[in-house]
């Protein structure tokens, strides 16, 4: 294991563990390279866990950074798509990374209630699970899989997990959101819907358009027998059968 912070440039560097100055032993090294400085910790054991630090002097001042060495395990991430195939079931799956292997795992899920303006959270539903052994193919890895039954359909719901080894709990993961399918009745309901409404809004175009066609071929042919009057003084536009060939081009 590698603790690493890149720090000034120049000056005194030092690394304490719970405020205690470290020094070199057979399974704990101090490296620095350039302005990178490494502390290397070999066959981590319980004694190893701690709050570090690594602090820069010179003088321009001083620079300390810190970082958490834990044998708890990782925060869970979900691997699940956030869509459902079921209209009343959801398989979750996710990963935790711990050395040792896990001892019991809290999968927490509940159902947002939403409208159109707010979103209010349900209770809790609390699932204790223990975890099967881990392959040795993957000695840091644990996945996990649970199958939620008895969802409401056209749902949108929330699921937490929380993970445990003998070091103690992880921090509890972000939350993952997903959502069952929506019940086939009502997707053909809402088909049926969306038809009647585009059938209706055609209807009415063809009402309203259709006067309009009306009204114009109307005028056109009630100022045809005059236009000879109107457009004489032209000259140039009345000869042989011009104006009847325009007037065609207007209806």
């Amino acid at each position: 294991m590698n603790l690493r912070d890149i720090l000034l440039n120049s000056g005194d560097v030092s690394w304490n563990q719970n405020s205690f100055p470290l020094q070199p032993t057979d399974r704990r090294t101090m490296s620095s390279r350039g302005n990178r400085h490494t502390l290397t910790i070999r066959h981590v054991q319980q004694e190893d866990f701690g709050n570090y630090s690594c602090v820069a002097d010179n003088s321009l001042g001083r620079s300390k950074k810190y970082m958490e060495v834990s044998g708890r395990p990782g925060p869970a991430d979900f691997l699940s798509p956030p869509w459902s195939r079921s209209t009343d079931s959801f398989n979750l799956t996710w990963k935790v990374e711990s050395y040792p292997p896990l001892q019991e795992v809290r999968l927490l899920y509940r159902k947002l209630m939403m409208n159109e303006t707010f979103q209010q959270p349900g209770r809790w539903n609390d699932i204790i699970l223990t975890p099967a052994p881990r392959p040795p193919s993957e000695p840091l890895t644990h996945v996990m899989a649970f199958t939620l039954r008895g969802l409401q359909h056209s749902s949108v719901y929330e699921a937490i997990v929380q993970a445990k080894n003998r070091y103690g709990w992880n921090e509890v993961s972000d939350i993952f959101q997903f959502y069952t399918q929506r019940l086939a009745s009502d997707i053909h309901s809402e088909e049926m819907q969306v038809a009647s409404s585009t059938s209706r809004s055609g209807s009415t175009s063809l009402h309203r358009n259709t006067p309009k066609a009306t009204v114009w071929r109307a005028i056109t042919l009630t100022l045809l027998p005059i236009l000879p009057w109107v457009m004489s003084p032209f000259g140039a536009l009345l000869h042989g059968g011009t104006l009847f060939d325009r007037s065609k081009l207007i209806i």
